[in-house]
C-alpha cells in the first residue's frame, strides 16, 4: 500500500462491558449477537481466508 513500518502498531481497546460480562454472567442472555453475512462485513477481507474476488470488493468498500 506504499506505507512505511517503523514497528508493530499500538491497539488501543475498551474490554469493560465484556469484562463486566465475564465476571456476572447473567448478563450474557442480554448481550446483542449481530449476525452479518460476509458480503456485509469488509473488515473480513483481514480476518477470514476468503476468494480473490470478494477480498477485491472489501478492500474497495474500505477504500484501500
Amino acid at each position: 500500500l506504499g506505507y512505511s513500518l517503523s514497528g508493530p502498531s499500538m491497539l488501543y481497546i475498551d474490554n469493560q462491558s465484556a469484562l463486566a460480562v465475564a465476571k456476572n454472567p447473567e448478563h450474557h442472555g442480554r448481550m446483542k449477537h449481530l449476525d452479518l453475512r460476509t458480503d456485509e462485513m469488509p473488515a473480513d477481507c483481514m480476518m477470514k481466508a476468503l476468494a480473490k474476488g470478494k477480498v477485491e470488493t472489501m478492500v474497495g468498500l474500505l477504500g484501500l
